[in-house]
């Protein structure tokens, strides 16, 4: 007969297996490449016009990692992912932020960014990319990045 310890020796086992697979298991972000990026924005409505705008945006808010997180903003609001959403407005902590986009925050931060790309173009057409201080202190009349390279076939 297995005593009542080792029973519960055993079931907390299983419980720290079960944590471990479920956080590897869970998608982490990804680092895109602009070229990839270019063309996802591209087949997702973002306009061909502002793609050099939307690179330079991400290049400087981001590097083009989805799971980037800032937690400095002077107002002690953070960032969220590739396109650095904002929870003040954007986003929802739990339950708290205004969460215009009605979404998580913690769900800007994965690999899978088309929630990703409907805020963001729901911010654009609320502000443009004046919503956006880096886009305002880094790419605003500033030359931008080019992306023609990134529909040329085999790139």
């Amino acid at each position: 007969m297995i005593s009542a310890s080792a029973v519960l020796s055993i079931k907390m086992k299983l419980f720290f297996v079960t944590i471990l697979l479920a956080v590897l298991g869970t998608t982490y972000g990804k680092v895109f490449t602009k070229c990839e990026l270019v063309r996802l924005l591209a087949a997702n409505g973002f306009p061909r016009s502002q793609l050099p705008d939307w690179i330079c945006l991400i290049q400087n808010e981001s590097r083009y990692d989805t799971s980037a997180w800032n937690t400095k903003n002077r107002d002690g609001s953070k960032d969220y992912g590739i396109f650095q959403i904002n929870n003040y407005y954007w986003c929802a902590e739990g339950k708290v932020g205004a969460n215009e986009c009605k979404l998580q925050c913690s769900s800007l931060r994965d690999d899978d960014i088309g929630d990703d790309m409907r805020c963001a173009l729901f911010i654009y057409r609320r502000h443009q990319f004046n919503a956006w201080n880096a886009w305002k202190d880094k790419c605003r009349g500033k030359p931008k990045p080019s992306v023609d390279e990134c529909f040329v076939v085999g790139k």
